[in-house]
């Protein structure tokens, strides 16, 4: 099972959630899926996404997800301050090969 932590305007993927609680969608775990397929599987596109984690660590596309994992996914418009470089690596911009940006 996932346990998949919604915020900004992704809290509508839940029926009935409310901006002011914690809104955990739950999905069953797939094998072999990584973090590019779950976010297919919800019917979302990469540019519906802002920066997201997987057990609390920055998520690649390519990530393959465990069963048991703990994902946060936020909305394009909510992405890390200050960009998130110590995270994605210094110096990086949009243009470089190595930033993944789904």
């Amino acid at each position: 099972m996932l346990e998949i932590h919604l915020y900004g305007c992704l809290k509508e993927l839940v029926e009935n959630s409310r901006p002011d609680e914690d809104t955990i969608l739950w999905k069953d775990y797939v094998e072999d899926e990584t973090f590019a397929g779950l976010v297919s599987r919800l019917g979302l596109k990469p540019e519906d996404l802002g920066d997201c984690f997987i057990n609390g660590t920055l998520a690649k596309k390519e990530h393959a997800l465990k069963d048991g994992d703990r994902v946060g996914m936020f909305p394009f418009n909510m992405v890390l301050l200050c960009g998130g470089q110590h995270l994605k690596g210094h110096g990086y911009t949009k243009s470089d090969i190595d930033v993944d940006y789904y």
